[in-house]
């Protein structure tokens, strides 16, 4: 999977990067194999054809290896089955996330979102309403920014419920920086960080439509509080209801330009007025407890460090027992006996070329 970082870094969008491996999942082959005449068959105009070749050429592929390793970067590509459910439904799904921690094993989730300069009213509904949702089985996503969405992070991680950050940089960047011991706390609990963005990607403007497609397209619903009229948190609010997903507004002080969004949403039948977390259990059935167990149960199992070692590493990229004995410092025999037990287990499958790859 590293060679798709690489593409991802050198200038392929996610879009292209969806075309381009609709069929198949080459990556390596195809990075190696990179040339202006590849790119030309594919329908790249020539000016974005050179800009990529000169990225590949200045490419530091040994930093973005060491991030990886460090950060414990996962790749999680539309085909594989931990990419999220409800988010593979949506028309404008990225091909593939940047995780840091481990992703929900189910469906239960809201997304939290509202003001970044939000109130203490919103401490306290979000106080009332997120614990109960916890207990009912349900994550909480957010963008992990000021305000509201660090609210609605912080109060999940209190009661001890799953939560998700999505960023709209790069994964190896911490944006915005005061939020740094949140995110580390989130990681810490055993929950995830996530991007569909190149590592180094700085928090342009641009970014945050994308982040918030995915906030919307990843949850059952969203639930939004204290949104000015013009916001992103409206935006989000509209690329949920495209998407088919729930909409749930809390009311506001018709004097304040915070609540105007959430009055709006309701006043229009956009979104349904939402005083407590009943108003939103009542739209779902029940559903079973979003915990690391429960997430635990569908992790690869293994039998020692040296297979979860193995399945690491091929995490990464596809690489035959040679390969992987030479990078692991590992005998070859037990590195084949290993693999053989692995691709029994159902945890990794070996290629047409005779190499290994998480399955």
């Amino acid at each position: 999977m590293i060679n798709l970082i690489y593409l991802h870094s050198i200038g392929f969008t996610q879009r292209a990067l969806s075309r381009i491996f609709e069929d198949c999942e080459n990556y390596g082959d195809f990075y190696e194999k990179l040339s202006y005449e590849s790119l030309m068959k594919l329908g790249f105009k020539e000016e974005r054809i050179q800009a990529i070749l000169q990225k590949k050429e200045k490419l530091d592929t040994g930093k973005i290896h060491k991030l990886v390793q460090e950060l414990g970067v996962q790749i999680i590509t539309v085909k594989n089955p931990l990419y999220p459910e409800l988010l593979r439904e949506i028309p404008v799904r990225p091909y593939f996330l940047y995780v840091r921690g481990k992703l929900p094993a189910n469906t239960n989730l809201i997304s939290v979102v509202g003001s970044r300069k939000s109130t203490s009213y919103s401490r306290t509904v979000l106080s009332n309403i997120i614990p109960e949702l916890v207990r009912s089985g349900y994550g909480i996503v957010s963008g992990g920014a000021y305000g509201v969405d660090a609210l609605a992070h912080k109060i999940t991680l209190e009661n001890g419920g799953y939560t998700l950050a999505v960023f709209g940089t790069g994964i190896d960047r911490c944006y915005p920086r005061e939020n740094k011991e949140l995110f580390l706390q989130i990681l810490a609990s055993g929950w995830a960080l996530v991007s569909p963005f190149p590592f180094g990607t700085i928090p342009e403007q641009f970014n945050f439509p994308i982040r918030n497609e995915i906030v919307a397209g990843i949850s059952r619903g969203t639930l939004v509080t204290e949104a000015a009229e013009k916001s992103g948190t409206l935006i989000t609010a509209n690329l949920a209801l495209d998407f088919g997903r729930d909409v749930f507004a809390i009311p506001g002080d018709i004097g304040k330009p915070t609540s105007t969004g959430t009055n709006i949403l309701i006043r229009d039948g956009q979104a349904k007025l939402t005083l407590g977390a009943a108003d939103i259990l009542s739209e779902y059935e029940s559903m079973t407890i979003v915990t690391e167990n429960s997430i635990a149960k569908n992790a690869p199992k293994f039998h020692d460090s040296m297979e979860e070692s193995m399945y690491e590493l091929l995490g990464n990229e596809s690489l035959d027992a040679s390969s992987i004995g030479e990078k692991l410092s590992m005998d070859i025999a037990i590195v084949a006996c290993k693999l053989s037990v692995m691709e029994v287990q159902g945890t990794i499958e070996m290629t047409i070329d005779g190499s290994y790859k998480v399955r």
